[in-house]
């Protein structure tokens, strides 16, 4: 990360830290380990994250929009004007769970041969941050056009918050079973996380779910025909 340029490190829920082995291999990094922030959940880590890429080595049940490196660099390089960035790696020998990439917006995949794509931690790091460095470095040598916006990307929290909703309000109108929920849980994260989502669309989705839930909700304590409702 250091050779790369960056500094911000966020570990979530590692079983030692800090930790002394970490520090020795950090071979003159340790301010990058010094300044790490330490969350309990991945929620946590990215909850203010207008854009969440995680890594995977394998395919997945449920498809979503996967990435090299450097394709995913360019679209990093645009979405950090709108607010923080988040590229999650999992642990070296399990990766990425499907809930994890849950709260991912894309997918990367570096593009090794199917018989041999094992990559270290490390190796997986520097790919990635190597791509994003160019880049940033080419989006520094670009013109400025001086167009800004008052909007932007929604945060990992706010799409949580739009989830939830969506769900109960599912639940309210009997689509959504919460006791047998199948696989529409993930659907609705897939859903969400490919759409790329401003904040004021998501407000404008949870204004109008909101609306849902008070007809709903009135309807069933004041009937139509004017009768008191069945107990």
């Amino acid at each position: 990360m250091k050779s790369m340029g960056f500094s911000a490190l966020t570990l979530v829920a590692p079983k030692v830290f800090p930790a002394a082995a970490a520090t020795a291999r950090a071979s003159g990094a340790d301010d990058v380990l010094a300044g790490a922030s330490v969350t309990e959940s991945l929620e946590a880590a990215v909850e203010d994250c207008v854009m969440v890429f995680g890594t995977t080595a394998r395919a997945r049940h449920l498809r979503w929009p996967v990435l090299s490196p450097a394709e995913a660099a360019e679209q990093i390089r645009g979405a950090t004007a709108e607010g923080p960035v988040a590229v999650v790696f999992g642990r070296e020998q399990s990766g990425l769970s499907n809930a994890q990439l849950d709260w991912c917006q894309r997918a990367i995949r570096i593009p090794t041969v199917d018989d041999f794509n094992s990559l270290n931690l490390a190796q997986a790091v520097q790919v990635c941050v190597y791509e994003v460095r160019k880049a940033l470095l080419s989006m520094q040598a670009e013109p400025k056009d001086g167009i800004g916006t008052c909007d932007r990307a929604a945060t990992a929290a706010e799409l949580a918050r739009l989830h939830r909703h969506l769900l109960e309000t599912m639940n309210l109108v009997g689509y959504f079973d919460p006791s047998n929920p199948r696989l529409l849980e993930r659907r609705i994260w897939r859903l969400l996380n490919r759409t790329r989502l401003l904040r004021s669309e998501s407000q404008i989705l949870r204004g109008f779910l909101a609306a849902v839930g008070r007809t709903i909700r009135h309807r069933a304590v004041t009937p139509d025909d004017g009768e008191a409702p069945s107990p």
